[in-house]
């Protein structure tokens, strides 16, 4: 399978059926006052780089990064179940990371949960390391917080 990674809207239609499957898994996994995902029209801020996974002209993944005065936070990372293992992830995370380095930005973090095994695999791969909450994130017995510098 090809996939093309590419600008996308998050209010394509199958973008937002990802973000929208994203954010139920989210709200089964953990207690809401632990969900810090970005909603579809926050992700249409001039600060964020929405990406979307293509072939022909069907989305199945898609990343943000949002960039911070003085980091990137990578958001709202997703692949459609039916198509995990073909490489997606690893294509938009390899993106977002030209992004970071284009905007000269020097270090990307991210939050994501406890148990999602599979993206914490993606992350140890590209070298993310463990790190304390930063931001407005706070500990919450949920989040794993970790950072990549960019070189």
């Amino acid at each position: 399978m090809t996939f093309s990674i590419e600008y996308a809207s998050p209010r394509h239609s199958d973008i937002k059926n990802l973000l929208l499957s994203s954010h139920q898994l989210m709200k089964d996994l953990y207690p809401e006052e632990a969900n810090s995902y970005l909603s579809i029209s926050e992700l249409c801020s001039s600060n964020i780089h929405f990406l979307g996974a293509r072939q022909n002209k069907n989305y199945y993944g898609c990343g943000a990064l949002d960039v911070k005065p003085d980091y990137g936070e990578l958001k709202s990372f997703f692949v459609e179940p039916s198509v995990r293992g073909n490489g997606i992830a690893t294509l938009i995370m390899q993106e977002i990371l030209l992004i970071t380095k284009k905007l000269n930005l020097k270090i990307l973090k991210l939050e994501t949960g406890v148990g999602l095994d599979s993206a914490l695999s993606l992350y140890e791969k590209f070298e993310f390391e463990y790190c304390e909450p930063f931001g407005n994130y706070i500990e919450n017995g949920y989040s794993i917080f970790m950072k990549k510098e960019i070189s």
